[in-house]
């Protein structure tokens, strides 16, 4: 009896030595990444109409078809779908997935696409805490729970939205600034400019440090860097540039209203296209004055790249007038960094960010039952 204890007691102590802290946190870690994969891979078929929107798009382009004047044309028809409203990189990459692969193929390549996006930014974020966060569990867990969030996988592996290419770009062009790599992270500002226009309110952030150090050699270097590719990937649309600019800018400033809370309190007395006008003209106001107090508090204070990031977007989706719910992920993603730096302890901060996912999900999906549009 006591020599079979002895020969097991070091399988024992081998097994206990295996559950460290770091061990134990990436077993956590992978398990909630796998359980991610599986919620993405079953919603596989699920969409919305946005697909049909990458794939039409790529085949107007494919036969020397200008895709911005069907653009202009969708949003003129009232309760129609919205046709392809963004800069045109994201065409490209479908029309290039058309050239390579059969027609069948689109839907199945785009998804894995998709998915490989949101791992690649589970990838990045990881390589911007590391060196923030101390903690293994505090490390890995934000991330994880990012990656199983239901408005990311909503977003990407249901409804066939890019906004994590997005995240890709603006996280890596992060990188490269806080290296002061000037080359790269300027064009992968620029490419995420391409990506989706929003990036253009980001911009100032990355000027700066630059503007501190009264280096504007490198701010004119940064200017070209970050021009240069968004000519070069519009040429193709520059024969017609008022169809273009008005394709992926115009549309979203006239855009009329879904399901924004603000505009909806303002104009819940009025109820007239006159008032809406107005009170979408004041909230335009209002959200350039707090972005340039964001901008000028940053430069003040010298608050951190990834925190002026998540200011501007909690800025911008609150005041303006259209809400769509991938644009809660664009604050959830600079979120999991910018908490980074919370005295709280990782799980309180995990209970807490759970709790925010869960309920803003839950509002989302009540306010469905009852708004056509908007989500």
């Amino acid at each position: 009896m006591y020599e079979e204890r002895t020969l097991n007691e070091p399988k024992i102590t081998k097994f206990k030595e295996f559950f460290t802290p770091k061990n134990s946190s990436w077993l956590v870690f992978g398990f909630i990444i796998l359980v991610g994969m599986v919620i993405r891979i079953f919603l596989w078929d699920f969409t919305s109409s946005d697909i049909f929107v990458w794939y039409d798009a790529a085949k107007l382009l494919m036969n020397g078809e200008n895709p911005y004047t069907t653009t202009l044309e969708s949003f003129q028809i009232e309760g129609g779908n919205h046709f392809y409203a963004y800069m045109p990189l994201w065409m490209y990459i479908c029309s290039l997935i058309l050239l390579i692969f059969p027609d069948g193929w689109f839907y199945l390549i785009v998804k894995i696409l998709l998915i490989i996006f949101d791992l690649i930014v589970v990838g990045l974020l990881y390589y911007i805490l590391k060196d923030k966060v101390e903690n293994v569990w505090r490390l890995k867990l934000p991330i994880a729970i990012w990656f199983i969030t239901p408005m990311i996988v909503m977003t990407s592996a249901m409804h066939g939205k890019f906004d994590s290419l997005m995240f890709i770009f603006v996280l890596a062009a992060c990188i490269f600034h806080k290296k002061e790599n000037f080359i790269l992270e300027s064009v992968f500002l620029s490419l995420g400019i391409l990506t989706k226009t929003i990036v253009l309110i980001l911009v100032p952030f990355f000027f700066l440090k630059n503007i501190r150090k009264k280096d504007f050699k490198t701010i004119a270097y940064k200017i070209l860097l970050i021009i240069f590719p968004i000519l070069l990937f519009s040429i193709p649309f520059l024969y017609d540039p008022v169809v273009y600019f008005q394709g992926i800018l115009g549309v979203h400033i006239t855009r009329g209203h879904d399901l924004a809370p603000i505009f909806a309190l303002l104009s819940w007395p009025f109820n007239s296209p006159t008032a809406d006008r107005i009170i979408r003209i004041i909230l335009t106001v209002i959200i350039v004055l707090v972005w340039l107090a964001i901008i000028i508090l940053s430069y003040i204070k010298e608050i951190d790249i990834y925190s002026g990031i998540f200011y501007a977007f909690v800025a911008f989706n609150s005041l303006y007038w259209v809400f769509l719910i991938q644009y809660t992920a664009w604050i959830y993603t600079f979120y999991v960094v910018h908490t980074s730096k919370s005295k709280l302890r990782h799980w309180q901060l995990t209970s807490i960010s759970s709790f925010i996912i869960i309920l803003s999900t839950t509002l989302i999906g009540l306010m469905g039952l009852f708004i056509k549009n908007g989500l």
